[in-house]
């Protein structure tokens, strides 16, 4: 990413504090520790940090300039030397090394996202946005598999998909990229608006609206139209991809002007599912209808939320102008993330699904639909923890999960966290599938117990919020019995 100060002021609307040596900026950077030479930084402010400590820093990191925001200037850089004029209520400083640019913002975060929008404009390429409650990493790497048949592609890493991730993302295209793909996550409303005003998308799709950032907006009707920010953002020369089984979403997408592509389980959509047959644990032979067209693919993917999941892709695929075999060529090289419904064989005969990433009672009915589905010699045990965000319906909502669990043939639960003894509760209610159900106090206990309980054929399935770190009990499996 490369642009000049009249380019920064103009994207941003930024009021000059102190002028440097160069006009020109090779980057941008939100941290200190990794900011390279020539690169514009961010002095982001957050409840736990605030970048104005590190203003000075960055430039003896490499830094040409810093931006910072409101009264903060003048409370940071307690050490810095040789001041040397003051503006307001900011004081401005001579670095050590070279006079270095200081630039002033209302917002730096809003500022972050207006020089990578003015940036993502400089490229006339299809970028495609996804976003939704369940399925959206997923359907990302899905649809980046596709694209990437024919394009030289930009994706979303890891979880930069939120209003610092997704810029830093988009300071990374260049002229060799060809097509961008971008995740878009939230927890609020308003945030999916600012990120597709950012991104500036030509295709959009959400994958659907769950039960998940209750806390914050109470209804899944609201976190539907929190998702659809992305619909009603978006140019009306883009085209929309929508979940037609979802209700709130197919009818929110209809505001959107543009052109509308639907998908699924019913005939009359543009992607139409047929057939599925699974191949064990680990795959599917699939069979979809792309507007009346056959598309088979083997997918190395299971459960019908992953059906959803291929049918959303090939949304985004057709509405970037893929064809038929781009699609089968592309889905059959998809390869899932870990964490997310990861499938490992132990050593000992068990096998692991790691879906420890993330979990709303959405993702967790899929997970044991697609694992109760699934031949097994052994049992079907689950390892669950907490699912986060849920607000004031967060006992009643753990209560529904743990039924569920024991009515899709969980015949053990461990469970562990606040909610732990509700999701016990539910699993007890469900009369016609008893489940034994053991409630651990620490990692420690629950790691113990799961270990000494397992055997050759079980399969045993281990999800919940992010914030449990469930995936300690998948690695200590792997360590104690190998894979």
């Amino acid at each position: 990413m490369e642009f000049n100060v009249e380019q920064f002021l103009k994207a941003v609307g930024a009021k000059v504090l102190q002028e440097g040596d160069s006009r020109s900026f090779k980057g941008i950077s939100t941290d200190s520790r990794t900011v390279k030479k020539g690169e514009l930084f961010f002095a982001l402010k957050g409840p736990h940090f605030d970048g104005h400590d590190y203003c000075e820093t960055s430039i003896k990191n490499g830094a040409w300039g810093v931006v910072v925001q409101g009264a903060s200037w003048s409370h940071s850089e307690p050490q810095a030397k040789n001041p040397v004029k003051s503006t307001g209520s900011f004081t401005t400083f001579r670095m050590t090394s070279q006079e270095s640019w200081v630039f002033q913002v209302p917002d730096t975060l809003h500022a972050l996202g207006d020089i990578t929008g003015w940036w993502r404009r400089q490229f006339n390429i299809p970028c495609v946005a996804i976003t939704g409650s369940n399925g959206k990493t997923t359907t990302k790497e899905m649809i980046a598999s596709i694209l990437a048949v024919r394009f030289n592609i930009l994706k979303t890493e890891g979880n930069l998909n939120n209003l610092i991730g997704l810029p830093l993302t988009l300071s990374r295209l260049d002229k060799t990229h060809e097509a961008v793909i971008l995740e878009m996550g939230m927890n609020a409303s308003g945030e999916i608006r600012r990120l597709t005003e950012i991104a500036g998308p030509t295709v959009g799709v959400v994958t659907n609206a769950a039960a998940a950032h209750l806390e914050k907006l109470q209804t899944v009707e609201k976190v539907a139209e929190a998702k659809a920010e992305l619909y009603k953002t978006m140019s009306r020369d883009g085209i929309a991809v929508y979940n037609a089984e979802d209700a709130n979403l197919s009818r929110m997408a209809q505001t959107f002007e543009g052109e509308k592509i639907s998908f699924g389980m019913t005939a009359q959509n543009d992607i139409c599912f047929e057939h599925m047959e699974s191949v064990g644990f680990d795959s599917m032979e699939l069979k979809l209808a792309i507007r009346k067209k056959n598309l088979q693919v083997k997918l190395r993917a299971t459960g019908i939320h992953n059906v959803m999941n291929a049918m959303a892709a090939c949304g985004a695929a057709l509405a970037s102008g893929m064809t038929l075999k781009e699609m089968q060529l592309g889905l059959e090289a998809f390869k899932p993330l870990k964490m997310r419904f990861e499938q490992i064989q132990l050593a000992n005969g068990v096998r692991l699904v790691n879906d420890a990433y993330n979990a709303n009672p959405v993702s967790m009915e899929a997970a044991f639909r697609a694992v109760g589905a699934a031949k097994r010699a052994g049992r079907f045990i689950a390892v669950l923890g907490d699912m986060k965000e849920l607000g004031e319906k967060s006992a009643v909502l753990h209560q529904e999960v743990g039924q569920k669990a024991a009515a899709y043939g969980v015949t053990k639960l461990f469970v562990i966290g606040e909610f732990a003894k509700d999701l016990a509760a539910g699993a007890s209610r469900e009369a016609q599938s008893p489940v034994v159900v053991r409630i651990a106090k620490n990692m420690e206990e629950l790691i113990d117990a799961v270990t000494k309980e397992i055997g050759a054929g079980d399969v045993i399935l281990v999800k919940a919020s992010r914030v449990l770190q469930l995936e300690k009990v998948a690695e200590a499996l792997k360590e104690k019995f190998g894979i």
